[in-house]
């Protein structure tokens, strides 16, 4: 207990050498912290950003071959997925069976493109509660031709809330149709994907596609965890396989489009593969749209572990430096203390001591600013449309600290001064106490 005061002591003498290097480490301690608490809150909104414009975490779709040689999407064997989907009932939460429209929406002489996706809408409380209504309201949403638009669209086409709009589009057999809609409520549009996102009641989307009413185009799953995607999507195509049903071949990584799932099929196109027979399944999972935001959370993992090596290098130098000063301005007084009884390990534990407490004065400050800052980050506002809405929750970047991020830096720091402080420290316990006395 001694020693801690004595440490305590000596750190509090030499305030401003002492505060220069607090403050050095708890730069490099608020940095990394920062950097790791952005790129989590980068993939956590992006993953629920994914989740909730797509509709779950893991996204069956189906595929038919016409006897015109087209490709269709449809899954028209829904025994298949009657009897697949229950062996993994434990590990769902939600899913969802939807079909979708791709084509131009017209009012007057105005058009532009757009999805409009058919749901189930007694079956998609998620849906409900993730869709931010900003006029009219979901009390309609059961009528047969009633379409949920989103903002953007409402503003492009000059549209008001109970006007007919027309959607032009192909059926899942190649023929042009034209489907009308009755605009219910507009929502805001926040996935920041990059494509209008509209939903209708799936029976009348499934008419007009020609489509049968016990039929649909992808079945979405909601799992417990987002730790279970690839092993549980991974399960159920073996799943798949074991029913005698194919699949469809998987293209090269670098070939597949971030928006695949949603656009693909909806045209249709010319088989170039051999032919099968029935529904032949694609299953895809969120992680398989994540590939860039990982890209980008490695490299700024890459670049802020790069700033914290550096930070500790500067570190470790000043600290070495600055206790082999100390160790010379205090001779004399380590001398003195060696002849009143102190022993070798005890003038180590000291100077141990006073760079580990120089370490936590550091690591708190860096963590104190890093909560500040992050703070500051939390309530700056972006405005609606932004490129960056992807990674945004409700217009906000999140910066959220993971305690098990902070620990394991304020571990890191501790260690570091402490192999710092130790040769120092060593040469200052093998000081004499007659040798120290008389320099």
């Amino acid at each position: 207990m001694n020693l801690l005061k004595i440490a305590f002591r000596n750190v509090s003498r030499q305030k401003r050498r002492s505060n220069l290097l607090a403050i050095a480490i708890a730069f490099g301690v608020m940095m990394i912290i920062l950097v790791n608490s952005l790129t989590h809150g980068l993939v956590q909104n992006t993953q629920t950003n994914f989740e909730s414009a797509l509709g779950g975490h893991i996204y069956i779709s189906g595929e038919i071959l016409l006897p015109s040689g087209r490709k269709a999407n449809r899954i028209d064997n829904t025994a298949v997925l009657n009897a697949v989907i229950p062996q993994f009932s434990s590990f769902i939460i939600d899913s969802q069976k939807r079909s979708s429209i791709s084509g131009n929406f017209i009012f007057r002489s105005k058009t532009t493109s757009g999805m409009v996706y058919g749901v189930h809408w007694d079956e998609e409380e998620s849906l409900l509660n993730a869709l931010s209504v900003v006029e009219g309201s979901l009390d309609r949403i059961n009528e047969a031709d009633a379409i949920v638009l989103p903002l953007e669209v409402m503003e492009k086409l000059n549209l008001v809330l109970n006007e007919k709009l027309l959607l032009t589009f192909d059926t899942v057999t190649g023929q042009a149709n034209v489907g009308e809609f009755t605009i219910v409520a507009v929502t805001k549009d926040t996935s920041g994907l990059g494509f209008s996102a509209a939903y209708a009641n799936i029976d009348y989307v499934n008419a007009l596609l020609g489509l049968e009413t016990d039929e649909y185009q992808s079945y979405n799953l909601i799992l417990t965890s987002l730790s279970l995607v690839n092993p549980i999507t991974e399960q159920i195509k073996q799943a798949i396989r074991a029913q005698g049903v194919p699949l469809k071949p998987e293209p090269e990584k670098e070939d597949v489009s971030m928006f695949s799932m949603a656009i693909e099929g909806m045209f249709g196109s010319v088989a170039n593969e051999e032919p099968w027979e029935g529904t032949r399944f694609k299953v895809e999972n969120l992680n398989d749209f994540m590939d860039m935001v990982t890209q980008v959370v490695a490299i700024l993992d890459a670049v802020a572990l790069g700033m914290f090596l550096i930070m500790l290098m500067i570190t470790m130098v000043g600290l070495v430096n600055t206790f082999r000063m100390i160790m010379i301005e205090r001779t004399q007084e380590i001398g003195t203390m060696r002849s009143v009884g102190m022993q070798k390990r005890d003038v180590t534990k000291l100077f141990l001591l006073e760079g580990l407490i120089l370490a936590l004065r550091g690591a708190l400050l860096g963590i104190i600013a890093a909560m500040v800052i992050g703070a500051i980050i939390r309530i700056i506002p972006f405005p609606d449309g932004t490129p960056l809405a992807i990674l945004l929750h409700n217009g906000h970047i999140s910066v959220p600290l993971v305690p098990s991020n902070i620990i394991m830096v304020t571990f890191i720091i501790s260690i570091i001064t402490v192999l710092a402080v130790w040769s120092p420290a060593r040469k200052a316990a093998k000081l004499t106490p007659a040798d120290a006395l008389r320099s």
